[in-house]
């Protein structure tokens, strides 16, 4: 399951693309993914059709209503890993998932269990700080970038 955020309470400035637009991203990154990939993943609109403030111990809370049997891996970036202590009860998101996190190259090690995957060094910073510059970012997906440019997010022309 591809969930992307929809009020992330812990980002500082609020994200360009709006949370349907993310929903989108995610849906047009799976088109461009084999056909047996794409029958393995969903994107679902748990987060991004919820109203203020998200929070993965709610989303898991609302998974676990749908799947009570299902173990679930939440996997998230280093990023992402750095931040968990402020995350909402975050000592319960541990309990109901375990938690797997992408280390980027160079990043420093986790609290949890990592992989680390040279082809995923991807930024959404840097892919916007490259839009930003006119730069168009390589480390996109055909579909997603063609969306980002058709909406003109982040900059882009």
């Amino acid at each position: 399951m591809l969930i992307p955020a929809g009020d992330p309470y812990l980002r500082i400035s609020k994200p360009v693309a709006t949370p349907g637009e993310r929903l989108e991203m995610c849906s047009k990154a799976l088109q461009d993914l084999s056909e047996e990939l794409q029958e393995k993943v969903m994107v679902l609109d748990i987060e991004t059709s919820r109203k203020g403030a998200t929070y993965t111990f709610d989303t898991l809370q609302s998974l676990r209503a749908f799947f009570p049997k299902d173990e679930f891996t939440l996997i998230i970036g280093s990023d992402a890993a750095a931040s968990f202590p402020k995350w909402k009860r975050a000592e319960d998101v541990k309990k109901q998932a375990e938690i797997l996190v992408i280390r980027r190259p160079g990043e420093k090690k986790s609290e949890f269990k990592e992989i680390e995957i040279a082809a995923l060094d991807i930024s959404a910073s840097q892919i916007r700080e490259d839009f930003a510059k006119g730069k168009t970012p390589d480390t996109i997906s055909p579909s997603v970038l063609n969306y980002i440019k058709d909406r003109g997010l982040y900059g882009s022309r």
